[in-house]
């Protein structure tokens, strides 16, 4: 039973590297289930077995990456004497991200192809499609949770309201860079306004932000 577990897992991550690699080399459009399933070394059968159909794959290979937020949630559930700054956590996150993803060309080719998950219709109603919003969201409620703890979030915000708000802000941002075609660039344009975002919130602006501001 365990190594029909292990074949079946085996199986599944054969198929998703064939389909992020394909997706990547020729599009997500210009591939098919069958080509997906003979680079994988695999049948169609299985392929559907797995995942269903080709938005499936997509979303798996989203839900497959592991969020910076989501490791801050955890480390601010565990410091129980907020000696960890969530605001400033949050920003040096974030500025990590946009580094990385900025330095590594194919991040923004993944990044492309899961841009196909926001035309495919009712995709995000469906409840794999919610999946992940729904775990980011909830790492970032969490985050502001632990600001509201340390100390007041200024009027009318709330977690919530502020992790909804801040999820659709770096969304909104990284959909934009990925798509290439303006010059806006995640360093520095993206990364400015995210700590312009946080700095309304109580997030002291750094000395190389505060740009045309008298003394600087």
């Amino acid at each position: 039973m365990r190594r029909t577990k292990e074949q079946a897992e085996d199986t599944r991550r054969a198929l998703l590297k064939a389909a992020e690699s394909l997706f990547l080399d020729k599009g997500y459009e210009n591939v098919s289930l069958s080509e997906i399933a003979a680079a994988a070394g695999l049948t169609r059968g299985a392929l559907h077995w797995h995942f269903g159909n080709k938005q499936g794959l997509l979303f798996a290979i989203r839900d497959e990456m592991r969020l910076p937020m989501q490791d801050l949630a955890e480390r601010l559930s565990e410091d129980s004497r907020l000696e960890l700054d969530p605001l400033q956590a949050l920003g040096e996150v974030i500025s990590n991200a946009f580094q990385r993803l900025q330095a590594d060309p194919r991040q923004r080719r993944i990044f492309k192809v899961l841009l196909c998950l926001d035309s495919a219709g009712d995709a995000e109603d469906s409840n794999d499609g919610n999946l992940f919003q729904r775990r980011l969201r909830m790492s970032l409620q969490t985050v502001f949770e632990a600001v509201a703890r340390r100390e007041k979030m200024p009027p009318p915000w709330t977690p919530a309201s502020a992790a909804l708000a801040f999820n659709a802000a770096v969304s909104g941002l990284i959909n934009e860079w990925a798509r290439g075609k303006t010059d806006f660039e995640l360093v520095p344009d993206a990364e400015a306004f995210v700590h312009m975002i946080l700095s309304s919130w109580g997030l002291p602006i750094r000395l190389d932000e505060a740009v045309g501001k008298p003394g600087t």
